[in-house]
């Protein structure tokens, strides 16, 4: 039944070909007001204490999605985020009763989970501060002695510094101390924060100076010492805190600082973190474009969208590629001889149909069948993207021979996904060109518009897309263990590879050849048909 859907799909001449481009599909759906967040807004909201709950909900997640109907993930450079931070910061301070610096170090040790802090916290608060390295500067005075901290300057009682150790001692005001009432001169304190921050990020996290000490150093003590070096020391909380908020990824973009901000609850969204039936693992709420550097990415992972492996799936077969990588290199090499005259022959378009220049031998860049043997009369289209089991398995059941069907299994899937990896960068370098192109496609005709010509940017960008999409189907075709649904799933990759090389033939065409109308339709049953397997596999393949 599904086979016979499939000619739906199917293009001819006689279809509409009008191709209508408008400022709503860029996909963004928002609005010049919909601004992400009103920064000078929220940071006069959270200067006036009674209103810092306005930034965030019982739980402690930020209130920046106000519309229902806006994007569940938003991109906002990271400075915007020091409210949502101080927010929280001061949420748990409050409830649990101790200082912002403090809540900040519990907040962080955490995770930046506030119910999961509360839950340890409630049951033994003196166990979790330990644990946090705040216990003393949660206890406050009662156990620490007022030498710890700075006071009226005491001229007859010299203190000494357990770091330089000098002689003639300093007045209490010359001495700053910790909580933990263990306190040291200003000069070495200063010292100890400009080799504190020469370590980087992991600054936030150093001790109290004395040895043997777990109390970990703040803001506080810094602002008293080298209030030069604060600004710094804030850049690195900011940068731990979206390091390991749940709701927050740094874009992986080069160079970029931008940060993607997912609606309250978005952790928690079905798939997130499942395995190969977690398919909502990929869908678009889970996708996030960065305005800034045009870079698209997962949320969960930060990796390219994925669809439609799972985030966990990908980590698994990257670990694997990483395993086997010396044994995948050495049988795909960057050039491959023609299987009639053996000469050797480099990739360098993204069709897989190939040409010898040599013999003129038409053959197929993945299985190096003859290229005659891939067509509908000869029993369906590519049907080199399966797996063929049988041919492995001659009855040998001993340790060595399982190992050398799984390693051929994989090799199988690796090269299929490795190949149109190559075709998807040389696809992303061909958009590059893309507007040169059109304008030599322009000019052909004194007619033609911009409009006219935009077709063949759509379909280069479509192929980029399809290209990633297809390598990915490989790996989660790998991980398919039920075979009904293997067989389905092998079908409509094999019809997607079908319709991409098409297009990608039709693409590449010389300008004097390309035909607009085969371009614009087949544009468009590719990208239908490839919207349409996705939903299928999300939806579980269930007929």
């Amino acid at each position: 039944q599904r086979q016979n859907n499939m000619s739906d799909y199917e293009y001819s001449d006689e279809e509409s070909y009008e191709y209508c481009y408008t400022d709503d599909e860029d996909g963004t759906g928002m609005d010049e007001d919909d601004n992400p967040m009103d920064v000078s807004q929220t940071e006069r909201e959270f200067s006036h204490g009674s209103h810092h709950h306005n930034l965030s909900d019982h739980n402690g997640d930020p209130k920046l999605f106000e519309k229902n109907d806006g994007p569940a993930i938003r991109m906002l450079p990271s400075e915007e985020l020091k409210p949502i931070m101080h927010a929280l910061v001061q949420d748990v301070a409050d409830v649990c009763g101790c200082s912002e610096s403090a809540a900040a170090i519990l907040m962080r040790e955490h995770k930046w989970d506030k119910e999961r802090l509360l839950e340890s916290y409630v049951d033994d608060p003196a166990r979790v501060q330990k644990k946090c390295g705040v216990l003393a500067r949660c206890q406050g005075s009662d156990i620490c002695p007022p030498a710890a901290k700075k006071g009226p300057p005491q001229r007859n009682l010299r203190r000494h510094c357990e770091i330089c150790m000098d002689e003639d001692g300093f007045d209490q005001d010359e001495m700053i101390g910790m909580p933990c009432a263990h306190e040291f001169c200003d000069c070495c304190w200063e010292g100890y924060f400009h080799n504190a921050l020469s370590k980087g990020p992991l600054c936030i996290r150093e001790t109290c100076p004395q040895a043997g000490c777990n109390e970990l150093v703040t803001e506080e003590e810094l602002t008293r010492a080298a209030p030069d070096l604060l600004p710094k020391f804030e850049r690195y909380q900011l940068r731990s805190f979206v390091d390991t908020y749940s709701l927050a990824r740094w874009c992986p973009g080069p160079g970029c600082e931008k940060v993607a901000l997912a609606r309250p609850g978005h952790d928690n969204h079905s798939g997130m973190y499942g395995g190969n039936n977690s398919n909502n693992a990929f869908t678009d709420v889970n996708i996030a474009h960065c305005d800034s550097c045009q870079t698209t990415f997962c949320f969960k992972c930060g990796e390219e969208p994925h669809a439609p492996v799972s985030c966990k799936l990908l980590s698994q077969w990257r670990e694997k590629c990483r395993n086997e990588s010396e044994t995948a290199n050495w049988i795909l090499a960057n050039t491959k001889p023609c299987p009639k005259c053996s000469s050797r022959i480099e990739k360098n378009q993204g069709c897989n149909h190939m040409t010898c220049s040599s013999c003129r031998y038409e053959f197929c860049w993945i299985c190096m069948g003859n290229w005659a043997d891939h067509g509908s009369n000869t029993g369906g289209y590519y049907k080199c993207n399966k797996f063929d089991a049988g041919t492995e398995d001659n009855g040998d059941q001993s340790d060595a021979a399982k190992a050398k069907r799984e390693l051929n299994r994989y090799l199988h899937y690796y090269k299929r996904f490795h190949g149109h990896a190559q075709a998807q960068d040389f696809a992303r370098k061909s958009v590059k060109d893309t507007e040169q192109r059109m304008v030599l496609l322009q000019e052909q005709n004194s007619t033609n518009t911009w409009a006219d010509v935009e077709f063949l940017k759509t379909a280069n960008e479509l192929l980029v897309e399809c290209r990633k999409v297809l390598k990915y189907t490989y790996v989660y075709a790998y991980y398919l263990t039920d075979k009904q649904k293997l067989s389905l799933f092998e079908y409509d990759q094999e019809m997607l590879e079908r319709f991409t090389e098409k297009l990608s033939e039709l693409s590449e065409k010389p300008l004097q050849e390309m035909n607009r109308i085969e371009v614009v339709n087949q544009t468009r049953a590719v990208d239908r048909f490839m919207k349409n397997v996705l939903k299928y596999v999300e939806e579980g393949m269930e007929d």
